[in-house]
């Protein structure tokens, strides 16, 4: 059993695409990221919009917190999507008013060109390796870091999961030798945490949080070096050259004398088993922005597509009837802008669906929502109902 369970962690390791984090004993004793900016939320139960908002600024994708919180879905499992309204009392678990965990924020920064990766159990060191290299991270934790009951929560579709109530994001900025440097969302303000009080706080949610490293890389073709040989590129991991090729990542790690945790780095030559060689780019792989229709290819998202186009993600997503979190498949036929087929006409009017905000709709339709809000005469909060007909134009 113990086997098997060092398996699954190797095997996330080298699959999920990371580095392994550097090692404490590598540390500096302190650290800050500097450039990251924070914000105070808007609504009551908007937090994880306006961390993952002062994020993307950081790295340089420009998403307002209103339009970030209309794309997350909504679902009664914070696993899944946002729970409750966002406009609601703060304290709650869920099925009642709540917010989101890391999953879905992640999701969506990946769909706004981010190289995201969500998860629980990561430890201070993951943080603190995070800060040293510059980079800041969403974390999870209760109130303003407080003390917190963890509570078992199972969702209508039977899929369980951990909660708290006054769940509450930060930004990780950096640390000391006995604290850490938060950015609060509720207020934008900087604060100086003990690193005991932090860990008390972080665990209740099981250490959850959410790591950015920058810009998804593109995916270029494979660079092969010679029969038996493939050159790393930026973004490569070992799981995903393996599979391109047609192998095991345990093989080829074995070919290259590669140990735990098995990373890999940019420029590096890895030799492939004998007779093996490098596939030919799929067709439609590297598209042109003349190009009517596009299709997706293995491991493709629709800001990278986008991105490599020169074209609007949005324009594309409501062109081809995607709505949050604009997932796309491999072998899906893209309509681009300027193609010949007629664009969809924006309809009249939208039954409100359940589950519906008046800022996910808007999004839907590429509508700006306080314009929607005038339209139709919706005051302050700004809520509306299922089954309601809302004007469009």
């Amino acid at each position: 059993m113990k086997q098997r369970l060092v398996f699954i962690l190797l095997f996330i390791l080298v699959s999920g695409g990371w580095a392994a984090p550097v090692a404490a004993a590598q540390l500096p004793d302190s650290a800050t990221v500097n450039g990251v900016v924070g914000h105070a939320q808007t609504y009551r139960l908007s937090c994880e919009s306006r961390s993952a908002a002062d994020l993307a600024a950081f790295w340089g994708v420009n998403v307002s917190e209103t339009t970030f919180f209309a794309g997350l879905p909504r679902s009664d499992n914070p696993d899944v999507g946002f729970v409750g309204d966002v406009h609601g009392a703060w304290g709650n678990i869920p099925p009642n008013d709540y917010g989101v965990h890391a999953g879905p924020v992640a999701q969506l920064l990946r769909a706004y060109g981010l190289d995201a990766q969500a998860g629980r159990g990561f430890s201070l060191d993951d943080l603190r390796a995070e800060a040293a290299a510059g980079r800041p991270a969403i974390v999870w934790l209760v109130g303003n870091v407080w003390a917190g009951t963890p509570q078992l929560y199972t969702a209508q579709d039977g899929r369980q999961t951990t909660v708290a109530a006054f769940e509450h994001t930060f930004l990780f900025v950096g640390y000391t030798p006995t604290t850490v440097v938060l950015i609060n969302a509720a207020d934008g303000l900087t604060q100086y945490i003990r690193a005991t009080d932090f860990l008390t706080s972080w665990s209740v949610l099981g250490n959850m949080a959410v790591l950015v490293r920058g810009l998804a890389p593109t995916v270029p073709p494979p660079s092969p070096t010679g029969q038996d040989g493939y050159t790393v590129q930026s973004g490569d991991r070992l799981a995903s050259i393996a599979a391109r090729f047609g192998v095991t990542w345990p093989d080829l790690a074995r070919l290259n004398q590669l140990t735990f945790p098995y990373t890999i780095y940019p420029g590096q030559v890895l030799r492939l088993p004998g007779g093996t060689t490098a596939p030919s780019p799929p067709a439609g792989s590297i598209p042109s922005a003349g190009d009517s229709t596009y299709t997706v290819q293995a491991g493709e998202y629709l800001a990278q597509i986008c991105r490599r186009l020169g074209l609007d993600w949005q324009a594309v997503a409501q062109l081809n009837g995607l709505y949050p979190p604009y997932t796309v498949y491999p072998g899906q036929v893209l309509r681009l802008p300027g193609s010949s087929a007629t664009t969809p006409t924006l309809p009249a009017t939208y039954l409100v669906q359940p589950g519906d905000t008046l800022a996910a709709v808007a999004a839907r339709f590429g509508l700006d929502w306080p314009t929607l809000a005038a339209l139709n005469n919706i005051p302050y909060p700004y809520q509306i109902y299922a089954y309601q007909e809302l004007r469009l134009r």
